[in-house]
């Protein structure tokens, strides 16, 4: 019962922060706090090793099973991908502060497959693309 009330709780912090974001984007203090809600929401359903945290700090997105779907859950948690593994660009570009945009609306048409996939594998896929398109979005990774 305890999980079913985080779980709620979580949800309703994601959700207002992105009502929030509706009407502007996300500032860099907001950023850095909703980065740190959907650790920690993801990790308790997909822990993430310490291993896995070193090697994000240099840029190397594991294929670890277990962290494909905690990406997942980041973007499912900010309704950014479909249960068909669709990731919703547009969504992504128009949530993103100013100082990423410009990298991210290049990275998307590039990195982004509208094919229905595992939507564990589509997660990594997007990021991983994103990555060696440009290591700056690493930034919306870091936690």
């Amino acid at each position: 019962m305890g999980h079913l009330h985080r779980s709620n709780v979580v949800f309703a912090i994601v959700m207002a922060l992105l009502v929030v974001q509706s009407s502007t984007r996300i500032q860099p203090d907001e950023m850095a706090e909703m980065k740190k809600i959907l650790y920690n929401a993801c990790s308790a359903k997909f822990p993430v090793t310490e291993e896995i945290r070193n090697d994000l700090k240099k840029s190397i997105i594991s294929d670890d099973p277990t962290f494909k779907c905690f990406l997942r859950c980041w973007l499912d948690e900010m309704s950014l991908i479909d249960e068909d593994g669709i990731i919703d660009g547009d969504s992504i570009i128009g949530m993103l502060p100013e100082n990423i945009k410009p990298i991210i609306e290049q990275a998307v048409p590039i990195c982004i497959k509208n094919v229905k996939q595992d939507g564990c594998q589509a997660a990594f896929e997007f990021i991983s693309c994103g990555v060696k398109f440009d290591p700056l979005i690493m930034q919306l990774l870091e936690f």
